[in-house]
Order: structure tokens, then C-alpha cells, then sequence
């Protein structure tokens, strides 16, 4: 089964990595990727460079209509943690992009977000070649931590309705070392 359009970790990554300490909240109401990413930037929401090891995990997924085989892949994926680290460079922190955010293009658009305070709230809204899918974002960060879940909602390869949640757990771990996922 192919993922939806929304690139989900590096999205999640992306609007969770922000350090504390500027206290503002950033708010946005039906704006595109790159308009949320520069309002972030200009409120000197900051993120912590360096490597940041992640959990992944699929807590939930289902497809209305979804193959045997499809079915009995998607139980081995069910609760268990996938780990990968990333490494986020001086320049990305410090000028976050619409590109960083996980899309540069105007297929998605933020229904709402709001970041500030140590919480995260953001529903988003793609184009993609079945349709509609749309993504709510809820989570906790700190300068070196985060946890969120994501859920996911809207039509599958075969034209059924699909949805899927998971959770993103990450700490930054110290410089980054060139092993990292790109």
C-alpha cells in the first residue's frame, strides 16, 4: 500500500523541532505551507540543530475494501516502532523553508495551525491522485524533545475511504554525524 501524498515524517519532524523561548504563538487560518513557515520564521520560533533520533509508530490503519495480503502486511507494521535519526543543519534551523516543512508545492494548505507554548495544533489539507486527505497534528515539544500523534484521513489506491494515525516520539542528539536519513 502507497502512503498518502503527505511526506508524514518529515512534515511531523519539521513542525515539532521548535525550541523554546521567544514565548509567541504562531496562529494561521487556511494559508498555504510557505506562508506558515515564513510566520514561524519571523516569530524567531527557533529550532535546535543537530541530530534527532525518532520512534515512529502506526497505532492505527484501515481501508475500507483492503486485499488479505494488504491486511496481513499492514498487522506487521500495527504497534511496532520504526527508529531513524535526521540531521537538521544551522542553516535549516535558522531559516525554516516551505520545502522543510515537507512541501514545497500548493498542493496542501494548512486548514489551522497554531505553535507556541510548547503545544502544537495543525489540520492540513492535499491534493492527491485519489482525492482529498487530510491530516490533524496534535503534540507537546520542548528544545529537545517532542511527541505527537497524527491522524490521517481520505481515499486509498483503490478508491476507498482510508484512515491511519501514529505517533512520533524524538530527542535531539547532540551533532549530527553524516549517518543520518536524508
Amino acid at each position: 500500500m502507497r502512503l498518502p501524498l503527505l511526506p508524514l515524517v518529515a512534515l511531523s519532524t519539521a513542525l515539532a523541532l521548535a525550541g523554546c523561548g521567544s514565548g509567541k504563538t504562531v496562529t494561521a487560518t487556511n494559508e498555504s505551507v510557505s506562508d506558515v513557515a515564513k510566520k514561524v520564521s519571523d516569530a524567531g520560533l527557533r529550532f535546535n540543530p543537530g541530530r534527532w533520533e525518532s520512534t515512529m509508530k502506526f497505532v492505527k490503519i484501515e481501508m475500507e475494501g483492503m486485499p488479505p495480503e494488504a491486511r496481513e502486511m499492514m498487522g506487521k507494521v500495527l504497534g511496532k516502532d520504526r527508529t531513524f535519526a535526521t540531521c537538521l543543519t544551522k542553516e535549516e534551523a535558522e531559516k525554516p523553508d516551505a520545502k522543510f516543512f515537507g512541501q514545497a508545492d500548493e498542493r496542501c494548505k494548512y486548514d489551522s495551525f497554531s505553535m507556541g507554548g510548547g503545544k502544537i495544533d495543525a489540520k492540513m489539507t492535499c491534493k492527491a491522485e485519489q482525492g482529498v486527505q487530510t491530516m490533524a497534528m496534535v503534540g507537546n515539544y520542548t528544545p529537545e524533545t517532542y511527541q505527537m500523534t497524527m491522524s490521517i484521513g481520505g481515499m486509498g489506491p483503490q478508491g476507498k475511504p482510508m484512515s491511519m494515525q501514529m505517533e512520533l516520539n524524538a530527542k535531539h542528539n547532540g551533532e549530527c554525524t553524516g549517518k543520518e536519513e536524508k
